[in-house]
C-alpha cells in the first residue's frame, strides 16, 4: 500500500482489472498536498501472492479496512469502480464521496460475457492487454513482465465471473456520486455510465473530451477534478 498524508479527507484510489496501484500514480501526483492511498488489489502487483479472493465481498472488505474510520473519497477505475460503489452501497458512514470512471455493469444482458471455461486465464489476460496497449506494446514488455501479467489472468477471470451478479446499487448511494466517462469510449461504456448516474440519488455524469478507458493515465488532471467534484475543498 502507498500512503501519502496531507490535507482533507483521505482519497483512496482503486485500480481496475489487470492493473495495480502504480496505474494510479499520475492521478496521485495531481493530488499533491492531500491524503492519498493507492494499493495493489488481491491478485495484482505486490498483492499477487496474497490469499486469493474467494468472494467479491473480500475485495469490498479489503477496501473497507483501508478506509477505516477516516472520512474518505473513493475513486474507482473500471472494476475498481465496482468495488468502490459496492462499499458505498453498504452505507459506510466514512464515505463522503465517490468517483467511478467507466465501471462495468456485468450483470446486464448487453454486457459481454467473461471468457468461457475453455480459455486459459493467462491467455485471456494477454488478449486483454493486447487490446489495451496493442501488439507492439505487449511484445515490447520484458519477458518477466509479460509472465507476471499473464499470471494475473486468474484474478481477472474470477472478477469478471463474479460481476455477472449485480454488485452495486447506485440508488443506495446517498453521498455525491460522480460518474466519469471518456468521450472516445465505446457504446457500452456510455450506456453503463448514463444508467449509473441516472440511478444515483446524487449522481452526476461527466464526459471527458478526448479520453478513453485509460484516462487515469492519459487524463490524470481531469480525474483529479472529478474527485474535487465529489467533495469540494
Amino acid at each position: 500500500m502507498y500512503r501519502h498524508e496531507g490535507e482533507g479527507p483521505q482519497i483512496v484510489l482503486v485500480h481496475g482489472a489487470m492493473d495495480r496501484g502504480a496505474g494510479m500514480l499520475r492521478v496521485a501526483r495531481r493530488l499533491r498536498g492531500r491524503s492519498v492511498v493507492r494499493y495493489d488489489r488481491r491478485g495484482y502487483g505486490r498483492s499477487r501472492q496474497a490469499p486469493p479472493t474467494a468472494r467479491f465481498a473480500d475485495q469490498v472488505a479489503d477496501l473497507a479496512a483501508i478506509v477505516g474510520e477516516r472520512p474518505t473519497i473513493l475513486f474507482g477505475h473500471s472494476y475498481g469502480g465496482v468495488i468502490a460503489m459496492a462499499l458505498a452501497t453498504t452505507g459506510d458512514p466514512n464515505i463522503v464521496g465517490v468517483v467511478s470512471y467507466e465501471a462495468p455493469r456485468g450483470w446486464e444482458d448487453w454486457w459481454p460475457d467473461p471468457p468461457p471455461p475453455d480459455v486459459e486465464p493467462a491467455d485471456a489476460a494477454e488478449s486483454f492487454l493486447r487490446r489495451m496497449i496493442g501488439d507492439e506494446g505487449w511484445l515490447a514488455l520484458p519477458d518477466r513482465t509479460r509472465a507476471d501479467r499473464r499470471a494475473e489472468g486468474a484474478a481477472m477471470v474470477a472478477e469478471l465471473r463474479e460481476h455477472q451478479v449485480q454488485r452495486y446499487d447506485a440508488t443506495c448511494i446517498h453521498v455525491p456520486l460522480i460518474v466519469g466517462l471518456g468521450a472516445e469510449s465505446g457504446e457500452r461504456a456510455h450506456r453503463a455510465a448514463l444508467l449509473t448516474a441516472e440511478e444515483a440519488t446524487h449522481g452526476e455524469l461527466h464526459e471527458i473530451a478526448g479520453a478513453g478507458h485509460g484516462a487515469p493515465s492519459t487524463h490524470a488532471g481531469e480525474m483529479a477534478r472529478l474527485i474535487d467534484l465529489a467533495h469540494p475543498r
